[in-house]
């Protein structure tokens, strides 16, 4: 039945490839944070997770975008220079970042609601945001010539290192830095093994130029143009709320809900963009041929809502228990949010795979229609800053439910015109 329902092609091979790696990648930290979350005070995984969150929001701007584009050129020449290009474009803007933290170090700490023993954490996002979007640009370049085990790989040994450094600089008593320590190892052990991988696939600096990589940003000028700041505001939109929570509640209260996302949320985003990449470069290639997709769309769905429906189930009977168990009687709480908040996990796990057809269409004006009127939801729960958790997690809910539900729609109806474009072609 499944076998009928999901044959095996090259695209769900791919697919099953980056999804065995992401899960082992991220078998390792959850298994490792049993641990952690009781060697660690919560206070201290509040602040890490408003780092992240930071982090994820300001590495979609670093590179510009300019690393979606790197699966389209023809020429490996070209791939190569719009790698180089995002990675000094992330470069320059994180200098710029370094200097305004430096600055404005005291009001951010201030706006965050960071106790003064973790105002520090923010000197080391620079470092951390140039590391994560260098590796992206080097992603897509793996991407691009379908070196999915590689990826898979890269992911898995950065979360052994990174959980490693965790592991021994708490026992070491670093609560306030090792965290963050952790965290900065891990990305430069990922850099540092997606360029050896990209060497391995006829990556050459002899063949960058400067003068090409300007041209190369003219030429895909649509990526910043109008694809960048729709993609700000989605990553606005998946790591705000946390920092809100942090902002209204306690960092203690953050640490509860960070939990509850990464059991939830976190996993379903990797494994979306794992799929999402792969299905990136397959409906590109088609669309070029001008061949169907339907097929690849609806079975990726049908899977997905399995998966989703599955999750939701366990949420809704287990979660408090199974969080208790999982990282300490403190983390209850964790499992009373995810109950909350797991239908819209499970509706982001649906949908959010398939929102690659945007870019891989060219289509990008309308998702970033959508990204905006997403974001505009979500700064609605500034209203809410006077109501507890309980209730602003409600609404949270509510809006994702909103949000993703309109854009499942747009991606069938994308779909279906695409299919009607190429069945009315001249033979």
């Amino acid at each position: 039945m499944i076998k009928r329902l999901l044959p095996v092609s090259d695209l769900f091979r791919n697919i099953s490839t980056l999804v065995v790696g992401t899960f082992l990648a991220q078998l390792v930290p959850m298994l490792l944070q049993a641990l952690l979350r009781r060697l660690y005070p919560a206070e201290d995984w509040g602040a890490f997770a408003v780092f992240i969150s930071i982090t994820g929001i300001m590495m979609v701007v670093a590179s510009l975008r300019y690393e979606m584009a790197v699966v389209l050129p023809e020429k490996r020449s070209d791939a190569i220079n719009l790698t180089i290009a995002g990675i000094l474009s992330a470069l320059v803007f994180n200098v710029v970042l370094l200097f305004l933290i430096w600055v404005f170090n005291p009001s951010l700490v201030r706006f965050l609601n960071l106790s003064p023993d973790h105002g520090f954490i923010l000197y080391y996002l620079p470092a951390a945001i140039f590391l994560f979007s260098s590796y992206q640009a080097m992603n897509y370049y793996l991407v691009r010539y379908k070196a999915y085990k590689a990826v898979s790989l890269n992911k898995i040994s950065r979360r052994i290192s990174e959980g490693a450094v965790h592991t021994v600089l708490g026992f070491a008593g670093k609560f306030s830095t090792g965290l963050i320590w952790g965290n900065i190892a891990g990305h430069i052990f990922n850099v540092l093994a997606g360029w050896i991988q990209m060497v391995r696939h006829g990556f050459s600096l002899r063949v960058v130029s400067l003068k090409k990589q300007w041209e190369l940003m003219k030429k895909y000028r649509e990526f910043p143009m109008y694809n960048l700041i729709p993609a700000f505001l989605n990553a606005v939109c998946m790591h705000f709320p946390l920092i809100l929570v942090n902002k209204f509640y306690a960092q203690e209260t953050a640490a509860y809900f960070d939990l509850a996302k990464q059991v939830l949320v976190l996993p379903a985003s990797i494994l979306a963009l794992s799929i999402s990449q792969v299905l990136l470069q397959n409906i590109s290639e088609k669309s070029r041929k001008m061949e169907s997709i339907s097929q690849d769309i609806y079975r990726i769905l049908l899977g997905l809502g399995i998966l989703a429906a599955g999750m939701v189930v366990i949420m809704l009977l287990w979660a408090p228990g199974l969080f208790s168990l999982y990282a300490g009687e403190d983390y209850y709480t964790s499992g009373v949010y995810a109950q909350i908040i797991v239908a819209g996990a499970a509706m982001k796990l649906m949908v959010s795979p398939l929102s690659s057809i945007f870019p891989a269409l060219k289509k990008i004006k309308i998702i970033s229609f959508w990204q905006a009127f997403y974001f505009v939801l979500i700064c609605a729960l500034f209203l809410f800053q006077d109501a507890d958790i309980i209730s602003f997690l409600k609404i949270y809910l509510l809006i994702d439910l909103i949000a993703y539900g309109l854009l499942l729609i747009l991606i069938v109806r994308m779909t279906r015109n695409y299919e009607k474009n190429i069945s009315n072609k001249p033979n």
